[in-house]
Protein backbone atom coordinates (compact mmCIF):
# COMPACT_ATOMS: atom_id res chain seq x y z
CA UNK A 1 0.00 0.00 0.00
CA UNK A 2 1.51 3.87 -1.13
CA UNK A 3 1.03 6.27 1.90
CA UNK A 4 0.76 9.50 1.49
CA UNK A 5 3.08 11.96 2.59
CA UNK A 6 1.39 14.16 5.87
CA UNK A 7 3.46 17.19 4.63
CA UNK A 8 2.30 17.38 1.26
CA UNK A 9 -1.22 16.30 1.21
CA UNK A 10 -2.15 19.94 2.65
CA UNK A 11 -0.80 20.99 -0.77
CA UNK A 12 -2.77 18.65 -2.80
CA UNK A 13 -6.59 19.99 -3.29
CA UNK A 14 -9.12 18.32 -1.79
CA UNK A 15 -10.69 16.40 -4.74
CA UNK A 16 -7.60 14.56 -6.16
CA UNK A 17 -6.70 14.15 -1.99
CA UNK A 18 -9.97 11.83 -2.62
CA UNK A 19 -9.17 10.25 -5.64
CA UNK A 20 -5.62 9.11 -4.64
CA UNK A 21 -7.43 7.89 -1.55
CA UNK A 22 -10.43 5.81 -3.97
CA UNK A 23 -7.32 4.74 -6.01
CA UNK A 24 -5.17 3.31 -2.62
CA UNK A 25 -8.75 1.93 -1.27
CA UNK A 26 -9.19 -0.56 -4.71
CA UNK A 27 -5.42 -1.39 -4.37
CA UNK A 28 -6.00 -2.72 -0.78
CA UNK A 29 -9.29 -4.33 -2.17
CA UNK A 30 -7.79 -5.81 -5.22
CA UNK A 31 -4.88 -7.04 -3.16
CA UNK A 32 -7.42 -8.53 -0.42
CA UNK A 33 -9.32 -10.52 -3.34
CA UNK A 34 -5.85 -11.65 -4.89
CA UNK A 35 -5.21 -13.24 -1.44
CA UNK A 36 -8.77 -14.76 -0.96
CA UNK A 37 -8.63 -16.78 -4.39
CA UNK A 38 -5.19 -18.10 -3.14
CA UNK A 39 -6.66 -19.27 0.00
CA UNK A 40 -9.26 -20.86 -1.95
CA UNK A 41 -7.04 -22.63 -4.17
CA UNK A 42 -4.95 -23.59 -1.11
CA UNK A 43 -7.67 -24.41 0.82
CA UNK A 44 -9.36 -26.71 -1.71
CA UNK A 45 -5.71 -28.23 -1.98
CA UNK A 46 -5.58 -28.84 1.65
CA UNK A 47 -2.58 -27.15 2.12
CA UNK A 48 -2.73 -26.13 5.83
CA UNK A 49 0.27 -24.63 6.03
CA UNK A 50 -0.04 -22.35 3.09
CA UNK A 51 -3.87 -20.85 4.17
CA UNK A 52 -1.98 -20.19 7.23
CA UNK A 53 0.70 -18.02 5.40
CA UNK A 54 -2.54 -16.76 3.24
CA UNK A 55 -4.15 -15.97 6.51
CA UNK A 56 -1.22 -13.75 7.70
CA UNK A 57 -1.62 -11.95 4.62
CA UNK A 58 -4.88 -11.67 4.71
CA UNK A 59 -4.64 -9.64 8.53
CA UNK A 60 -2.28 -7.45 7.08
CA UNK A 61 -4.06 -6.22 3.80
CA UNK A 62 -7.27 -5.88 6.26
CA UNK A 63 -5.35 -3.86 8.24
CA UNK A 64 -4.54 -1.85 5.83
CA UNK A 65 -8.12 -1.22 4.96
CA UNK A 66 -8.91 -0.21 8.84
CA UNK A 67 -6.17 2.51 8.00
CA UNK A 68 -8.20 3.45 5.41
CA UNK A 69 -11.01 3.91 6.87
CA UNK A 70 -9.38 6.37 9.17
CA UNK A 71 -8.36 8.12 6.51
CA UNK A 72 -11.75 8.57 4.65
CA UNK A 73 -12.93 9.92 8.33
CA UNK A 74 -10.03 12.51 7.71
CA UNK A 75 -10.91 13.57 4.24
CA UNK A 76 -14.59 13.57 5.34
CA UNK A 77 -14.18 16.12 8.34
CA UNK A 78 -11.06 17.87 6.16
CA UNK A 79 -11.11 21.89 6.73
CA UNK A 80 -11.08 22.03 2.48
CA UNK A 81 -14.13 19.25 2.30
CA UNK A 82 -17.33 20.81 0.80
CA UNK A 83 -19.51 21.52 3.65
CA UNK A 84 -22.83 19.39 3.19
CA UNK A 85 -22.53 15.60 3.26
CA UNK A 86 -21.95 13.22 5.39
CA UNK A 87 -20.03 10.84 3.07
CA UNK A 88 -17.01 11.53 0.69
CA UNK A 89 -19.89 10.28 -2.46
CA UNK A 90 -22.53 12.68 -1.08
CA UNK A 91 -19.94 15.82 -0.65
CA UNK A 92 -18.89 15.01 -4.28
CA UNK A 93 -21.96 15.04 -5.75
CA UNK A 94 -23.26 18.22 -4.28
CA UNK A 95 -20.54 20.26 -5.90
CA UNK A 96 -22.42 19.63 -9.18
CA UNK A 97 -19.08 19.44 -11.10
CA UNK A 98 -18.69 16.60 -13.46
CA UNK A 99 -15.26 15.01 -12.57
CA UNK A 100 -16.54 14.99 -9.12
CA UNK A 101 -19.46 13.63 -10.05
CA UNK A 102 -17.55 10.51 -12.13
CA UNK A 103 -15.30 10.21 -8.59
CA UNK A 104 -18.50 9.70 -6.48
CA UNK A 105 -19.39 6.91 -9.03
CA UNK A 106 -15.73 5.46 -8.84
CA UNK A 107 -16.23 5.83 -4.87
CA UNK A 108 -19.54 3.85 -5.47
CA UNK A 109 -17.52 0.87 -7.49
CA UNK A 110 -15.15 0.11 -5.00
CA UNK A 111 -17.31 0.04 -2.30
CA UNK A 112 -19.04 -2.43 -4.56
CA UNK A 113 -16.12 -4.68 -4.94
CA UNK A 114 -15.18 -4.22 -1.45
CA UNK A 115 -18.69 -5.86 -0.45
CA UNK A 116 -18.21 -8.53 -2.88
CA UNK A 117 -14.74 -9.23 -1.18
CA UNK A 118 -16.41 -9.31 2.26
CA UNK A 119 -19.01 -11.72 0.72
CA UNK A 120 -16.50 -13.72 -0.70
CA UNK A 121 -14.32 -13.91 2.59
CA UNK A 122 -16.99 -14.64 4.45
CA UNK A 123 -17.91 -17.63 2.53
CA UNK A 124 -14.43 -18.80 1.94
CA UNK A 125 -13.67 -18.76 6.17
CA UNK A 126 -17.33 -20.81 6.46
CA UNK A 127 -15.68 -23.34 4.20
CA UNK A 128 -13.06 -23.44 5.75
CA UNK A 129 -14.62 -24.33 9.40
CA UNK A 130 -16.60 -26.32 7.72
CA UNK A 131 -14.10 -28.39 6.30
CA UNK A 132 -11.74 -28.76 9.74
CA UNK A 133 -15.12 -29.91 11.00
CA UNK A 134 -15.20 -32.40 8.23
CA UNK A 135 -11.89 -33.68 9.49
CA UNK A 136 -12.70 -34.21 13.14
CA UNK A 137 -16.14 -35.99 12.40
CA UNK A 138 -14.61 -38.24 10.00
CA UNK A 139 -12.09 -39.47 12.89
CA UNK A 140 -14.95 -39.34 15.68
CA UNK A 141 -17.20 -41.88 13.50
CA UNK A 142 -13.84 -43.85 12.89
CA UNK A 143 -13.10 -44.12 16.44
CA UNK A 144 -16.54 -44.31 16.92
CA UNK A 145 -17.66 -41.85 19.31
CA UNK A 146 -21.32 -40.09 18.78
CA UNK A 147 -19.66 -36.53 20.38
CA UNK A 148 -16.78 -35.32 22.49
CA UNK A 149 -17.60 -37.44 25.09
CA UNK A 150 -14.32 -37.89 27.80
CA UNK A 151 -16.49 -39.92 30.65
CA UNK A 152 -20.42 -41.47 30.19
CA UNK A 153 -23.15 -39.73 32.68
CA UNK A 154 -21.94 -42.26 35.33
CA UNK A 155 -18.62 -40.38 35.44
CA UNK A 156 -17.07 -43.84 34.23
CA UNK A 157 -14.46 -44.30 31.37
CA UNK A 158 -16.03 -45.49 27.91
CA UNK A 159 -15.42 -48.80 27.06
CA UNK A 160 -12.79 -49.41 24.07
CA UNK A 161 -13.17 -50.92 21.06
CA UNK A 162 -15.95 -49.50 19.75
CA UNK A 163 -15.03 -47.61 16.88
CA UNK A 164 -16.10 -48.36 13.18
CA UNK A 165 -12.98 -50.63 12.36
CA UNK A 166 -13.50 -52.74 15.69
CA UNK A 167 -16.84 -53.15 14.84
CA UNK A 168 -15.95 -54.14 11.65
CA UNK A 169 -13.69 -56.54 12.45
Amino acid sequence: MTSSNPGSSAAKPWRDRVADYVDELAEVAETIDLILDETRVRTMGLRSDEVDASTAQLLASINDLERMVERRDELIRDADAPNPGVSLSEKLLLSRKIEDARLARRCGEVAEMIATTHQRATALFVCQYHLSELQRDLLNRLAGATGPQTYDKSGRRPQGGTGLFNEAA
